[in-house]
């Protein structure tokens, strides 16, 4: 009896330890859970980002009617150099130059990067290339701007191009130019045994060259058109008049430009005849005057030292002759006292609206686009002259008119407006719907929203709340429709997906959907 108690004892110990041991760690004891049995993979809703802070929506417009021009290539430019400070809405840095195909373009700052000012030279096909400046020092929030081209077709505008066969870099026979309609002129000769020579100073090794010379009459607001801006930035006392103007553009069949030459060669612009200089007097034959030039490729003028001579007079013009060892935008200049006023634009009748208007001024010495947002504006205008006229028109996105006046813009220019228009506003909600699970969803929030008639610029929709955006003072129309172009931030956008909208503008809010690849989480269960 007493062994078999024994025996039970010892069992029922053993017992204790073998279950203890099943829920101890080293035997400290401490409960260990079982095994995490894993869960069907959950897709996760899309967070998007803040807003940006600074939009920048450009759009490439015609001159004549602000409609839009579709193809264009921007090349951008910093302190005479290839910016590299410029980035799309989702921070990818802009190429050197772009090419749209909207024409419409939008970019805001690198990161740790501040704008000042930005160069961009345009070109498209059919018109006439043009640097323009923007000025975004301490610029937030949407910039609007737009970028006007003049058609080379304009009446007041001549252009043309000339080819001719060349060996080993150099001309065996002279090239010449020569452009002429109404009081619109130029001419290029280039020597025989000329060496042609590229940006870096090498001898070009195609073989065909094309020489395009294009001019304006600089009695028209169309030579303001086509001047590049930039002329008189930092002039405190005296601005540059252009009273003659050619642009020369050289290109082999490499696709290489030709920007010098090995010996000079002779230029010479159509001056009109009716040209008062800042003497009082009419420019006759004999008179000296400044020479500039622009390099679309640093987007900088530069005051030569050489001068223009003004020759014969033909007909309505007289020849303004200079001679050269490059290439590029030329003005021959009169030299006038600079204004000394503020310059403001001042607005009557109907309101400015919410989205802004813009100013278009327009002289034969300039031709720039001012955005307002309120009935006194100071224009920021460079080299105006003290006694310079021009044609002031305000004009809102769709460049529907609300107003135009003429006159002396050294000091205070009125403007009385007229809304020519119904404005409605609506709403445009944006959901980010998850491609692989389309009960998943959240409000597209921190996007680049943009809306617009056929043919018009874009303008770009703040957002109030979490992917809602306001669309103010669109034109109200029964067959009107508008198009909102979406660019998604901080997502995936799924194949096929759509990013392009139409909406009615009957003051009624709409909604679109953004299909995006969502990230999966895996959850545990016990």
């Amino acid at each position: 009896m007493f062994a078999n108690k024994k025996s039970l004892l010892a069992l029922s110990v053993a017992s204790a330890l073998t279950l203890t041991g099943c829920f101890s760690d080293d035997d400290n004891n401490v409960v260990v859970e079982p095994p995490v049995t894993p869960t069907d993979p959950v897709v996760v809703a899309p967070t998007t980002p803040d807003a940006l802070s600074l939009v920048v929506n450009g759009s490439v417009v015609d001159t004549a009617n602000t409609n839009v021009i579709t193809t264009a290539k921007i090349s951008f430019l910093e302190n005479g150099a290839a910016t590299e400070n410029l980035v799309d809405a989702n921070g990818a840095v802009l190429a050197p130059s772009i090419d749209t195909t909207d024409g419409a373009f939008v970019f805001t700052n690198k990161e740790g990067a501040t704008l000042t000012s930005v160069t961009a030279t345009v070109s498209a096909e059919g018109y006439i290339s043009k640097s323009f400046i923007m000025d975004l020092t301490g610029a937030s929030g949407v910039v609007p701007v737009q970028l006007a081209l003049t058609s080379a077709d304009d009446p007041a505008v001549v252009a043309d191009t000339v080819s001719e066969t060349v060996a080993g870099g150099t001309t065996d026979k002279e090239i010449k130019a020569t452009v002429e309609k109404g009081k619109a002129g130029a001419e290029v000769k280039i020597p025989a045994d000329t060496v042609l020579r590229d940006a870096a100073g090498n001898a070009i090794t195609g073989t065909q060259v094309s020489l395009n010379v294009s001019s304006a009459d600089t009695s028209s607001n169309v030579a303001g058109a086509i001047i590049p801006e930039g002329l008189n930035a930092g002039s405190t006392t005296t601005v540059a008049q252009p009273v003659g103007v050619a642009n020369v553009v050289m290109t082999d069949d490499q696709g290489n430009k030709i920007k010098s030459f090995s010996q000079d060669i002779e230029i010479t612009v159509a001056i009109p005849a009716s040209t008062v200089l800042s003497t009082g007097e009419t420019v006759k034959t004999g008179d000296k005057l400044k020479l500039a030039s622009h390099n679309e490729d640093t987007g900088k003028w530069t005051n030569e030292t050489n001068e223009v001579t003004v020759g014969a007079q033909t007909g309505d013009t007289f020849a303004g002759s200079f001679m050269t060892d490059h290439l590029t935008f030329f003005a021959a200049n009169d030299v006038a006292a600079i204004c000394a006023n503020t310059i403001t634009l001042t607005t009557t009748g109907d309101d400015v609206p919410a989205s802004g208007l813009f100013a278009f001024i327009q002289s034969p010495k300039r031709s720039e686009t001012v955005r307002i947002t309120g009935n006194s504006t100071a224009l920021s205008l460079s080299g105006v002259a003290a006694t310079e006229n021009a044609t002031v028109t305000v004009r809102d996105g769709n460049g529907n008119q609300w107003g135009t006046t003429t006159g002396n813009i050294c000091g205070t220019t009125e403007v009385a407006l007229s809304n020519p228009v119904t404005f409605v506003a609506e709403s445009f909600a944006v959901t980010a719907t998850c491609a692989n699970d389309t009960n998943v969803s959240a409000p597209l929030g921190g996007a680049v929203v943009s809306y617009a008639l056929a043919n018009k610029a874009p303008a770009v929709a703040l957002e109030t709340t979490a992917g809602t955006y306001a669309l103010p003072n669109i034109v109200e129309g029964t067959t009107a429709t508008y198009t909102v172009n979406v660019i998604p931030r901080g997502v995936v956008v799924a194949d096929g997906a759509t990013t392009s909208f139409t909406i009615t503008p009957d003051g009624t809010d709409e909604t679109g959907d953004v299909r995006v690849t969502c990230e999966t989480s895996t959850t545990g269960a016990n």
